[in-house]
């Protein structure tokens, strides 16, 4: 019957019983970005949770790249938490909702906050994440504490909603992922094929110049003191960890915005005159493999050295950002009519370029390798370093109090700081050196700062999919009704498939279990090992092979020492909570507890 309130229409159409069920549910719910959004506001609509609690953590903060997609933040709300301002918004759909928002990670580190008291209490938990790290540990408690999981995700027109309940379905792990394959090494420095490589290698040179080597500087000299004190470490012959960054730091530091420019022009014709070349004096256009094919061929691009060019826009711009990053890094002083093109051409036309000479250094070609740790260069004549150090010291370019270098983190939804402006300018050059496409400088926003395709309507289908399938779970529903989803709008297609039910494994003649059993050994004080290896044998007929606690070993017969403990009280294994896994040939079990 009607009760004039605002969840007639919902009573209508799932029942009294779904209404009161999801008025007195506690969920948790990791995540409040783009799906995290649409699943707050469809349960703020649903009521749940005004008898009971929804809990939501996200510790990002709210940036300008979300606004177009997550659709409770507003541009005011920029810089501050997602799960309080999403919080905010859905009690503004319905002030009864009852909400609690925190800015905590999900993980080993706040099991503390997140403990298994604090799942016992929920009715079903929620994954809203874009990262499948975090989808495994949150599935693996989930597990652990026998609570439902609704995992879903959006990539573009894609989507998917998995159900999990325990004792009736599979798990999260029980399918793998496929394998996510990073860029070659080899490909992003040497040898790029198409845009992302391009992108994903100005992206790197970003990193290194701008952030990691500016911390890595800091850090040396917070470590090993005065330069008078790491001359004298030298002199006594002593290897410093990135002594080789240093060096190279030191030599090159520019002390004026003259010399920064020098040095973002140095860096044109290094990157993209003197690299091709190298590369063309080391691998000729007609070189061969072994097995008689050429190595210049498809995916590989002979690169074309560039000739720098004051009137060519992109290479000016180019000069003009790096120089710009190198003083904020540096501390530098300038200001914006030094950028004015006419003299930044007059700046750059005072350059001397040295003229370019064959490297001998080795081009890795094998897509295998991992890229190195600059910490592990070493330096042979320690004597030209000490020598370098003292003149710097002399001359006043390094002081005994050193001044530290600003390290800059990479912003892409700041359209003033210039860090999208030199990934654009470094990658469509290389894009030209190598004849690929260039990207436009949405593209390369989107590439750079690693921004998920993200379209409101996927999001909006999945978010409701999971929100009828969190009611079927409120209501206990049998397994045939369940319904996982992969959908794609771009073609349109929707594909169901009831969730798969979860294996079982038999441990002898009757004796069965999942994924989701757990075995209770109740003891005492005094209760040993022995005793726990006998209950075991003497309830299930089954001998124990392993006893883990975590990642420790608690008893493996054939480790020294651990047949004595099975004749011992070890109170100290059995801390409460206590839980452990059983396993081994004979014997499989999921927990254990001693009450």
């Amino acid at each position: 019957m009607p009760r004039g309130d605002r969840y007639d229409g919902l009573r209508a159409c799932v029942g009294d019983t779904a209404c009161e069920r999801l008025a007195s549910a506690h969920i948790f719910m990791v995540g409040c970005g783009a799906i995290g959004c649409e699943m707050l506001k469809n349960y703020a609509l649903l009521g749940l949770g005004i008898n009971g609690l929804i809990s939501i953590t996200d510790h990002d903060l709210i940036e300008k790249s979300n606004l177009n997609r997550q659709f409770l933040f507003r541009s005011q709300h920029i810089q501050k938490p997602k799960s309080v301002v999403a919080a905010f918004a859905a009690q503004e759909i319905n002030p009864s909702v009852k909400i609690t928002a925190q800015q905590m990670k999900v993980g080993p580190q706040t099991e503390q906050m997140y403990s298994d008291q604090f799942f016992s209490k929920q009715d079903i938990v929620i994954n809203a994440l874009d990262n499948v790290e975090t989808r495994r540990y949150m599935d693996s408690r989930c597990v652990t504490n026998q609570k439902p999981l609704l995992d879903s995700g959006t990539l573009g027109a894609k989507g998917h909603i998995q159900v999990i309940v325990p004792h009736l379905t599979e798990s999260y792990v029980s399918q793998q992922d496929p394998v996510e394959h990073d860029i070659p090494y080899c490909t992003v420095k040497s040898f790029p094929a198409v845009t992302e490589h391009t992108i994903q290698w100005a992206r790197d040179k970003f990193e290194s110049a701008f952030m990691m080597k500016p911390m890595i500087y800091n850090k040396f000299w917070s470590s090993h003191g005065s330069p008078e004190s790491v001359i004298q470490k030298l002199k006594d012959g002593k290897n410093l960890e990135n002594l080789s960054l240093l060096v190279k730091t030191v030599a090159n530091q520019p002390t004026t915005w003259s010399s920064c420019c020098y040095l973002a022009r140095r860096k044109f014709e290094k990157y993209f005159n003197h690299k091709a070349r190298n590369l063309l004096h080391a691998f000729p256009l007609d070189t061969r493999l072994k097995d008689g094919t050429l190595f210049w061929q498809s995916p590989k691009r002979p690169p074309i050295p560039l000739l720098f060019d004051s009137k060519n826009s992109l290479h000016r711009e180019f000069v003009a950002v790096t120089a710009r990053l190198l003083a904020e890094v540096y501390n530098v002083k300038m200001n914006n009519q030094d950028l004015l093109p006419e003299k930044m051409e007059k700046v750059i036309s005072e350059v001397e370029i040295a003229s370019w000479q064959p490297s001998f250094k080795t081009i890795e070609t094998d897509e295998s390798v991992k890229r190195p740790d600059p910490s592990t260069t070493c330096i042979d004549d320690l004597q030209t370093v000490i020598l370098l150090l003292e003149q710097a010291v002399q001359t006043g370019r390094l002081k005994s109090d050193v001044s530290s270098l600003k390290p800059v983190v990479f912003e892409k939804d700041s359209e003033t700081n210039g860090h999208i402006d030199y990934i654009f300018t470094a990658s469509n050059l290389r894009a030209v050196m190598y004849n690929i496409d260039a990207a436009d400088r949405l593209k390369t926003k989107r590439i750079a700062g690693r921004i998920v395709p993200a379209i409101a309507t996927t999001t909006a289908a999945v978010a409701g999919l999971a929100s009828i399938e969190l009611v079927k779970v409120l209501l206990q529903a049998p397994l045939e009704t369940y319904k996982n989803c992969f959908l794609n709008l771009a073609l349109p297609a929707f594909v169901y498939s009831e969730p798969a039910a979860c294996s079982k494994t038999e441990l002898s003649d009757g004796v069965y279990v999942t994924l989701w059993d757990r075995w209770e050994v109740k003891g005492h004080p005094d209760f040993t090992l022995s005793e726990f290896l006998q209950t075991v044998l003497a309830k299930h007929k089954l001998s124990v092979a392993m006893v883990v606690h975590g990642v420790k070993m608690v008893y493996v017969p054939v480790m020294p020492g651990h047949k004595k403990k099975a004749y011992s009280a070890n109170d100290q294994a059995y801390q409460g909570p206590t839980s452990a896994n059983i396993c081994g040939p004979n014997c499989f079990a999921r927990r254990y507890s001693r009450k």
